[in-house]
């Protein structure tokens, strides 16, 4: 019975997803049916657990009860909007493939199609052959997710007690949360099913990597960036043990998405919306999400300064609310850290005065030598970082062109930003690097991959 417990709870997550995002998109045919049910899958996972722990706030116990009532309101909502309101419909915009395939084509779309599928089968195998095993995954998320199953509620001494005695007591609480419902659906502790979210945030950035590609190229073209994706064997790794660096990267790469979508059309004002929230989930799932979050917004401040003679008011009001959804989202966490004074041990108080970085330049040479050992490291990377390093060789007019031009500033505001997160940290910096900078990577990897992507299309016929 526990498997289809979870199997059940996994789809009334996804379900709330699904009309979280109905309420925006409705039937525009701005995404596929795949696209909306991986962004539906990690968009009810962040609101079902934002709503536990505002429950647990408010001294409420969970139950069935509690959790369903609001999403079954927003349910009627779209009912009434479905009937009401005559649907918009939009052709979906992928990309016509220019006639037949070849053989060769059709050999080659069955390998990266079967090497996709055997990752995929790969990556739920490893996750979940094995209960959560891996040190950060028990001592700083699946402790406080038994705690929470077993109290059915945040403790009200958890913050001001029990916290402390965990490590990075200040990471946010979306996956514990999570963790702790999908317990409470099973009627069990099973450590070894409730890895099944991990494998499934694999799927999902995968999903939206395809037919993100399938918008300019054909489904080869796709196929081939999703292929590399998903064989990158750190990337991978990270779908099965438990730790949150993939669901990370599935809440950064899916806002990037959907705000580069705004930037292509800004009439498309929900995107927007989308992007925001998905950034603040980003931000609830990790304590890195917030750069993601400040990434963002420098984002849309700099589109607004390019376009400045194009854009309406409404368009610069697009950042105000874009910033209002992710302060929304992150300041229940915001507000309990403060009142509980609960904070970051690793980052000192930030300081970018010219006499600060200069006392900081030490560090230099480490985060080099480290970021080079990671970049030429194929065991972990395969041969993504060197492809990436002989791309912007070759393709370096295009960096900056109408198309790459906002997706090459995201890559070089998230590194700007690893490296002053590197020079601010108060832990020695040469065991920061060594136990950080091979994940951190993964926060961007996908859209790494999808920059390519642009980036080679004139380069790789398919």
């Amino acid at each position: 019975m526990e498997p289809i417990r979870l199997i059940a709870a996994i789809l009334l997550t996804t379900f709330i997803g699904c009309n979280i995002l109905y309420l925006f998109l409705r039937e525009r045919g701005s995404l596929n049916f795949f696209e909306r049910m991986a962004i539906s899958y990690g968009l009810g996972i962040g609101a079902l657990s934002l709503e536990m722990f505002l429950f647990s706030l408010a001294g409420l116990k969970y139950s069935a009860g509690y959790v369903i009532l609001p999403w079954g309101i927003i349910l009627v909502a779209n009912i009434f909007i479905y009937f009401i309101k005559k649907p918009v419909r939009q052709k979906k915009p992928f990309y016509v493939e220019p006639g037949g395939m070849l053989k060769a084509g059709r050999m080659l779309s069955v390998f990266l199609s079967s090497g996709i599928v055997f990752e995929i089968a790969y990556s739920f195998f490893r996750a979940l052959i094995k209960p959560i095993e891996s040190y950060d995954a028990v001592a700083i998320y699946a402790i406080k997710a038994k705690i929470f199953y077993v109290a059915r509620s945040i403790p009200e001494e958890f913050f001001s007690k029990l916290s402390s005695l965990f490590p990075h007591p200040d990471y946010p609480l979306n996956i514990p949360i999570f963790q702790a419902f999908l317990y409470g659906a099973m009627g069990s502790l099973n450590d070894q099913l409730v890895k099944i979210i991990f494998p499934l945030y694999f799927v999902s950035i995968l999903a939206v990597l395809y037919f993100s590609v399938r918008r300019f190229a054909g489904s080869l073209y796709a196929l081939l960036f999703t292929f590399i994706l998903a064989t990158i064997a750190q990337f991978n790794a990270y779908s099965t043990n438990g730790y949150i660096d993939l669901p990370l990267a599935y809440y950064c790469f899916i806002s990037a998405i959907l705000l580069f979508k705004y930037f292509e059309d800004t009439k498309k004002g929900y995107f927007v919306v989308l992007s925001a929230m998905m950034a603040g989930l980003a931000a609830w799932t990790k304590n890195e999400g917030i750069l993601y979050c400040a990434v963002s917004l420098c984002l849309f401040a700099l589109f607004l300064i390019v376009n400045r003679r194009k854009v309406s008011i409404r368009d610069a009001g697009g950042l105000f609310v874009y910033a209002g959804i992710i302060f929304i989202i992150y300041s229940p966490w915001l507000w309990t850290k403060a009142v509980y004074a609960i904070t970051n041990v690793d980052v000192g108080p930030l300081s970018i005065t010219p006499a600060a970085m200069v006392k900081q330049s030490y560090k230099a040479l480490p985060i080099l030598y480290e970021f080079q050992r990671q970049f030429f490291g194929p065991k972990k990377w395969n041969l993504i970082w060197i492809v990436a390093m002989f791309a912007v060789l070759f393709n370096y007019k295009k960096l900056f062109n109408k198309t790459l031009y906002y997706i090459t500033a995201y890559l070089i505001f998230v590194f700007c930003g690893y490296i002053l997160i590197y020079l601010i940290s108060n832990v020695e910096i040469r065991y920061f690097l060594n136990t950080t900078w091979s994940r951190f990577p993964i926060h961007f990897m996908p859209v790494l991959v999808y920059w390519l992507a642009l980036l080679l299309k004139e380069e790789i016929d398919l």
